[in-house]
């Protein structure tokens, strides 16, 4: 199977992230960039729809007022006539603005049809007033300067009063007035429709712009998605999993599956390698605090430990003491490498004589101690037998060590009389031996 590193592997997927983020900020600023011309289409449409009518309504407004003061003869409605002309100029302002921003368009050019037509109207409305304020008003000086301007034709300087108001309320009502009056209404309804027609264009390139992009967008956030899940799988399969069975190993003492990616795989196998190189080296201290370094046999600390566990337990055992006899005669005489060699031999045969299942310590200078489990006391002459055949080749010697002998006490769990501890009796019976002359084994 093909070793996948997560670093790889990682990389690849940091680079495809790091593309597909600069191609979604492209992407948005592109997308942000259409829909803010769609949104300004709008709003200049929305914008353009109002002027127009504003010039509408301004164009309607001068009518109504040239109307009402041919009607009243009333001055205020002139007034507000030249108002709007001169100050208020709702007209020309929608005109000026598309003028501006959209010379080069139909709507424009009908739009500003539409004035020309509204201001022909103006020519008509200034000789209307005129004749109502010839009329009406004797006091020419008073009249705005348009209305002084305007020279009425000989015909109508010399009509009555009365003929000058209803030539004025005719001009202004007649069907060629309104007539003219239609053609703005009509160029204006055009202008918009125009209007309407390009918004529609400008909104219609930047959607299908904006309709790509999201499509775009779209696809980019399903690679990302595969990518996201891509990584989501591999890093179950390929670290999740692993670590989880690593963990298992933990618990349970056991070496690590060499499995994952490849730098887990690396990682478990120097694991185990420095779990196997530890578990020879915990051997080996266990041995070292377990056993006794000259003879390699249990140790003090060992024995009492599994004295306890026995003591406290309910297999029958037997505790069984020796002692090396004239040892210390021995190391005077042949020295201390040799009473070594004494105690190592004593040893060896304890551990060969009696069987795997019993512990043989090493308790003292030249005192042991052996455990011997499942037994009672009606099996101490194997014990007798075992003491004196290792008595007999410690007597014997052939390996050039001088001769020695053990003195042996033993009690078992099942003694009758015990006293304090099984150990204490042992020893009693150990004492009795010594007392008695030496090698030899006693029970108690």
């Amino acid at each position: 199977m093909k070793k996948i590193r997560i670093q790889r592997v990682s990389i690849f997927d940091i680079v495809i992230t790091l593309v597909l983020a600069v191609v979604f900020i492209v992407l948005s600023v592109r997308g942000t960039g259409e829909l803010q011309q769609m949104q300004t289409a709008t709003d200049d449409y929305i914008r353009c729809e109002t002027l127009a009518r504003q010039l509408q309504s301004g164009s309607d407004y001068l009518v109504e007022q040239v109307r009402m003061y041919t009607a009243t003869a009333q001055r205020e409605y002139m007034d507000n006539y030249f108002e709007e002309l001169n100050t208020t100029r709702r007209r020309e302002t929608a005109l000026e603005y598309f003028e501006e921003n959209y010379s080069d368009t139909d709507a424009f050019t009908l739009l500003k049809s539409a004035m020309t037509a509204s201001q022909n109207l103006s020519y008509t409305d200034r000789y209307a007033m005129r004749l109502v304020a010839q009329a009406t008003l004797a006091d020419s000086t008073s009249w705005p300067a348009e209305i002084q301007s305007v020279s009425l034709h000989e015909s109508d300087l010399n009509m009555s009063d009365a003929d000058k108001l209803r030539k004025a309320q005719q001009l202004v009502s007649n069907s060629q007035y309104q007539n003219m009056r239609d053609d703005v209404t009509s160029k204006i309804a055009e202008s918009m429709d125009a209007l309407i027609a390009l918004t529609r264009s400008r909104q219609g390139g930047a959607a299908a712009v904006f309709t790509d992009v999201y499509r775009k967008i779209e696809l980019c956030a399903a690679v990302l998605v595969a990518l996201m899940l891509e990584i989501c799988i591999m890093t179950r399969h390929l670290v999740v999993n692993p670590l989880k069975k690593y963990g298992e190993s933990i618990q349970k003492g056991e070496i690590f599956p060499v499995i994952g990616a490849q730098e887990l795989q690396e990682l478990a196998l120097t694991y185990n390698e420095v779990y196997r190189e530890n578990q020879e080296t915990q051997k080996l201290i266990r041995h070292e605090a377990e056993h006794d370094a000259l003879t390699d046999a249990l140790n003090r600390g060992s024995f009492e430990k599994i004295l306890n566990i026995y003591e406290n337990g309910e297999k029958p055992f037997a505790m069984i003491i020796c002692d090396v006899d004239i040892f210390k005669h021995v190391n005077d005489t042949y020295g201390h490498a040799t009473g070594d060699q004494i105690l190592k031999k004593v040893a060896q045969l304890l551990t060969t004589t009696f069987r795997s299942i019993d512990y043989v310590c090493r308790i003292g200078g030249d005192e042991f101690a052996v455990i011997m489990v499942d037994v009672k006391q009606e099996l101490d002459y194997t014990v007798r037998d075992k003491i004196t055949a290792i008595n007999d080749e410690l007597s014997n010697p052939t390996d050039g060590l001088p001769a020695v002998s053990l003195s042996v006490g033993v009690a078992f769990t099942d003694r009758a009389n015990p006293g304090e501890s099984i150990f204490k009796d042992a020893d009693k019976a150990l004492y009795r031996v010594k007392q008695n002359g030496k090698h030899n084994c006693d029970f108690y």
